[in-house]
């Protein structure tokens, strides 16, 4: 477990900044785990202006650095609901979405930047539908379907402070790279609400 001077920590203070509309100075760099932050539960973004793109652009740019086709604000220390995705050539940012499924599930290895080397089955739905916004506050709602539907789904679970160690089964298993737990009743409150919706 980390300090409360974690760099987790340093870079919350850093978007707190941010959001207060001060100079968006400071370089973000990855979130390891055990670094507390990667357990939280997001706060909503709730000012859609230059600095939130600024902070997109640099998430963007380090996810490509590490070779992720995902990363979620908690990874670089910010508790807000806003994740930044890339596949090939194709590449966007969303906040403050939910998901609903449209299919059944299906078991697929991921891995996770923040935590490098350790790589779980994990199990989600191959075809989601997708209501968020943009980086300028446009409410937006798509369809995505295998990759793209999984790591959408992966960094909606970093946005509920769950893990893909979470995912371990048996579930009673421990994760040796994950030190930092959260009682198992937390973590399966923590996993419904980062499940797809069901469709009506």
């Amino acid at each position: 477990m980390n300090s409360p001077t974690s760099s987790g920590e340093k870079q919350a203070h850093v978007v707190e900044q941010v959001l207060g509309n001060q100079p968006f100075r400071h370089k973000l760099s990855l979130v390891l785990y055990p670094d507390q932050v990667l357990r939280t539960v997001c706060r909503p973004v709730e000012t859609f202006d230059s600095a939130l793109r600024d902070i997109a652009d640099e998430m963007l740019a380090l996810m490509r650095q590490h070779r992720g086709i995902g990363l979620a604000a908690p990874q670089v220390g910010l508790r807000h609901r806003l994740i930044v995705c890339g596949i090939e050539d194709l590449l966007f940012a969303l906040s403050n979405f939910e998901v609903k499924d449209f299919s059944e599930p299906r078991d697929f290895v991921e891995g996770c930047l923040s935590l490098p080397g350790v790589q779980v089955k994990v199990r989600r739905p191959e075809r989601i539908r997708v209501t968020g916004y943009d980086l300028h506050g446009q409410r937006r709602s798509f369809g995505a379907v295998g990759l793209w539907a999984r790591v959408i789904q992966h960094e909606l679970d970093h946005l509920n402070g769950v893990l893909i160690c979470d995912y371990q089964h048996p579930e009673t298993e421990k994760c040796a790279h994950c030190p930092l737990e959260l009682p198992t009743v937390l973590v399966e409150e923590l996993k419904h609400e980062s499940r797809p919706k069901r469709r009506r």
